[in-house]
């Protein structure tokens, strides 16, 4: 039987989590005859290879086992995976994250009764500590956007409609292929790039008001780790992201959509996570993050989703773009803006 739905699993030192994953994937109702997991081992130092050769013994007409010979984080493994696909539909799961029986079953119907380039469901965040559960139900009524005017898809990319994570989403596979989409390699952040540019294609999205995948808050990942330097990827990606759209024509017509979008992801999201991560604010690449948004948004001010969408907790950090802080100062704001989250007075 020909495969419906090809499901990409980046996988670096993962042993403890691989095989509650992968035992999610086969239990899919749309049936394992049905699907191809790839599963991408990049450069792992465990024995994350040897339950990744295991699981393809096991089920060898439905995993394909790959080897990276150097490690060049999810977004290479990805971009391997989906080299390998022959599915018409992508999807992507974390190698240490979990999906109920029914998500691409799901996901694949609203596909193909709808001709939705991108299907999408909610999520569940996983903590060690559980906190009570949200439903499965969100409670809202799903819908389908048709992205069939300028002026929606400026709307549509201003609102970050389908957010930017890559995990709870089912794609066609042409929407990819034919349009390049892809991730930047051996950076951390790399779904900021991919999801930009699904905005830019997308036509039918569906979005399915069900959570149907776990996903876990690992503090020990890339993301969360205190004190990383993976963090400073964000301004890379952000700027490599800003370059791939001036080539592809979008600066030009999606200015000002573009412009909130860098304010939103690369300025504000550098400035909370270093905020939320580092001890204190590295001065250098503060002066390097805030040229580099000048340099795309000259005047925030003059942008009017920034008036309509940015909260004033957060126009209090835009505002640093109008000030040239000597390192003193710069120190002190983000000591004092730290204290006030700690005790929980302001929340960012």
């Amino acid at each position: 039987m020909d495969k419906l739905v090809s499901v990409i699993v980046p996988c670096y030192n993962v042993e403890k989590y691989i095989d509650r994953c992968v035992d999610s994937l086969v239990k899919q109702t749309l049936g394992l005859n049905c699907m191809e997991i790839i599963l991408v081992d990049d450069c792992s130092t465990d024995r994350t290879w040897d339950h990744l050769t295991a699981l393809e013994h096991q089920y060898p007409e439905s995993i394909i086992v790959i080897h990276c010979d150097e490690n060049g984080r999810q977004g290479r493994a990805r971009n391997i995976g989906l080299q390998y696909a022959t599915a018409p539909y992508i999807g992507y799961v974390d190698a240490d994250d979990w999906i109920e029986p029914d998500m691409y079953e799901k996901l694949y119907q609203k596909c193909l009764e709808n001709n939705c380039d991108i299907a999408m469901c909610q999520s569940w965040r996983e903590y060690d500590k559980i906190p009570e559960k949200p439903s499965k139900q969100t409670g809202k009524d799903d819908r389908i956007l048709q992205i069939d005017t300028l002026e929606k898809r400026k709307l549509f990319l201003a609102c970050s409609s389908i957010g930017f994570e890559v995990w709870n989403k089912l794609y066609k596979t042409e929407l990819l292929k034919q349009n390049a989409i892809c991730f930047p390699e051996k950076l951390a952040y790399e779904d900021h790039y991919f999801c930009m540019l699904l905005y830019f294609y997308a036509e039918r999205v569906y979005i399915l008001e069900e959570r149907l995948y776990h996903y876990v808050v690992n503090e020990q990942s890339t993301v969360m780790a205190n004190g990383a330097h993976h963090h400073f990827d964000i301004l890379t990606v952000d700027m490599m992201l800003w370059e791939e759209c001036s080539k592809r024509g979008f600066v030009e017509q999606f200015q000002m959509e573009l412009e909130y979008q860098f304010l939103s992801l690369c300025y504000l999201g550098s400035v909370k996570m270093l905020l939320l991560r580092l001890s204190e604010m590295p001065y250098d690449f503060f002066g390097k993050l805030r040229k580099e948004t000048l340099l795309r948004v000259p005047d925030y001010h003059a942008n009017p989703y920034v008036r309509e969408l940015v909260t004033d907790r957060n126009k209090i950090l835009l505002e640093l773009l109008d000030k040239d802080m000597a390192e003193n100062e710069l120190k002190l704001f983000f000591q004092t803006l730290r204290e006030y989250v700690k005790k929980g007075s302001i929340s960012i």
